[in-house]
């Protein structure tokens, strides 16, 4: 009897069709399950001069907002929004509809300090341009510092 030969074996190959449809539907998937950020507002501020024109004779002061290290807004030594994560700043935005409308009465314009501490997260120091720049606050005239705390 003659002794059979195994048949020859070809090298293993891999289909890398089905691995493509997979990496696609994954792509997908994630693509479609992802959260959005809002659209940051287009902010037209205008830097405040030192010489500045008040034909009015009641001036405002100027609302100072700071943020610090751990993301919390101050407003004239007061805490207000203190949750970093939310985007959301209702407690800031009251705070400067009321300062607006009371410039508005007066017939001044109202103006802003930005200090926002050097190691504060940026998205922070954007939730606060966001609520000057609200349709309902509108306050352009804004000046920004930055701090370190000790």
């Amino acid at each position: 009897m003659a002794r059979r030969k195994p048949p020859k074996e070809e090298d293993p190959a891999l289909d890398m069709s089905s691995l493509i449809d997979v990496s696609f539907l994954l792509l997908i998937y994630f693509l479609v399950t992802s959260t959005l950020d809002p659209k940051d507002a287009d902010l037209g501020m205008t830097m405040p001069t030192n010489t500045s024109p008040s034909s009015s004779e009641i001036e405002i002061d100027q609302m100072t907002i700071e943020v610090n290290s751990s993301g919390h807004i101050v407003v004239n030594e007061e805490v207000l929004d203190i949750d970093p994560e939310v985007r959301e700043v209702p407690l800031l935005l009251d705070r400067l509809k009321n300062y607006a409308e009371s410039a508005k009465l007066t017939n001044s314009e109202p103006m802003v300090i930005i200090a926002a501490d050097d190691s504060a997260k940026g998205q922070r120091f954007i939730d606060v341009l966001n609520a000057l720049a609200n349709e309902a606050v509108q306050i352009r005239n804004v000046t920004i510092t930055g701090f370190t705390e000790e």
